[in-house]
């Protein structure tokens, strides 16, 4: 938390801890003395205890997995109902009704977006699974964090019968907490101007939609026109049919990769759950002797505080010169900080310049694509009708000259 300060907050925070810290009593400087050694000792003890995360992990993960399973399970049912529409529509499409097609396409659309939800609310199940091994770590931080504020009291105590690491402690972390709020202030501020710029994105995605439509009525009515070319009707279907068998195969083909690659998983899981049932095993063997242990040295604790005590006056020593060289480092640390944080702004402005590059040439290949497939479908309804033409042309021709000849 000290780290996230700069020099000159924390110079000014322990200015004024300094100023704020009252000497105590000698028989309270005892007390707390006391109680704050106890502390410390226990706090110890705790660092000897190893509680495995996998097993915590697993318990957890227990809690959830009827869930998911039932998740799966609905998962599948509409995949499966999506392969019987995707195969139903080549038969749909010939016959002259189209009513049972466009009903089948409406389902289609809405099994697809319940499928994405779905996939989507798995997804989102598996990640809020949490992380145990992060969270020991961070309880072993903080535990040592604490042991350090602790051990730096009791100096402070011993030195000048004051608690002022601890005042420090808590101005640190009043500061941080107002440097946070601050930081959410800002935050908020940026989400409002995205919701803006949604807002913004909606309506452009309205008004594409409103093109879209007018550029389908309008190939509706090519299509009207085009009608009576079958053969070409023809080619399509079987392109279409084929397209679609395709995209089916290429898919069932995905999906059996993924369950085997599921089920491999599952087997490696199954192995480590049974390591980690040896391992905690060993572990409580181990925690029943180390007790035992330090039950039988408990006695011989009492005869090595006073030695103790004169190795804490030379480590302190030792400690208070190697605070100071650490603060060195800490200033070219912050030093280094700066500069990459310089830099990595530089490079997060060429990448954004990069994606709207991208993104522009995305948009223009598309409006040329669409702009080519207009032109082709105006020269192929301007071609048929050349053709229908210039074979009734032919035919007059052919009448004509035949009634010349019989006269």
């Amino acid at each position: 938390m000290r780290m996230g300060l700069t020099a000159t907050t924390a110079a000014a925070i322990k200015q004024l801890a300094a100023q704020e810290a009252e000497q105590l009593a000698p028989l309270e400087a005892a007390h707390v003395h006391a109680v704050l050694q106890a502390t410390i000792s226990r706090l110890a003890l705790l660092a000897v205890i190893v509680v495995d995360p996998h097993v915590q992990a697993q318990e957890l993960t227990q809690s959830v997995g009827e869930e998911i399973s039932r998740m799966i399970q609905h998962q599948k049912e509409l995949e499966a109902r999506f392969h019987e529409l995707v195969a139903a529509q080549p038969a749909l499409r010939a016959l002259p009704n189209k009513a049972n097609l466009r009903k089948n396409q409406a389902e289609l659309q809405e099994v697809s977006a319940a499928l994405r939800q779905a996939t989507k609310q798995l997804c989102r199940n598996l990640k809020d699974n949490p992380n145990v091994a992060e969270n020991m770590a961070k309880c072993a931080a903080q535990r040592e964090a604490l042991q350090g504020l602790l051990g730096a009291t009791l100096d402070s105590l011993e030195l000048s019968r004051s608690v002022q690491p601890v005042i420090e402690a808590v101005m640190t972390a009043e500061q941080a907490e107002a440097d946070m709020r601050e930081m959410i202030e800002a935050e908020k501020s940026a989400t409002a101007l995205v919701k803006a710029l949604k807002a913004d994105l909606a309506s452009e995605k309205q008004q594409h939609e409103e093109q879209v439509r007018e550029q389908r009525r309008e190939v509706a009515a090519l299509k009207e026109q085009l009608r009576q070319e079958k053969l070409t009707t023809a080619v399509e279907g079987r392109f279409h049919k084929k397209g679609l068998a395709a995209t089916n195969q290429a898919t069932r083909r995905q999906q059996h990769s993924t369950l085997d690659d599921m089920e491999a998983q599952l087997g490696l899981l199954q192995q480590q759950m049974e390591i980690e049932r040896s391992v905690h095993a060993s572990v409580n063997e181990f925690l029943a002797s180390k007790a035992g242990q330090l039950q039988d040295d408990a006695g011989g604790w009492h005869s090595r505080r006073e030695e103790d005590g004169r190795t804490k006056e030379r480590a302190l020593e030792v400690l208070l010169a190697t605070h100071a060289h650490d603060l060195e480092r800490l200033a070219e640390a912050e030093a280094c900080l700066r500069d990459e944080l310089a830099a990595k702004a530089a490079r997060d402005a060429k990448a954004e310049e990069e994606a709207e590059e991208a993104a522009a040439e995305k948009a223009l290949q598309a409006r040329q694509l669409a702009a080519a497939i207009t032109i082709q479908a105006a020269w192929r309804g301007y071609k048929a009708r050349h053709e229908v033409k210039g074979a009734k042309s032919k035919g007059k021709k052919s009448g004509s000259a035949k009634g010349k000849k019989r006269k």
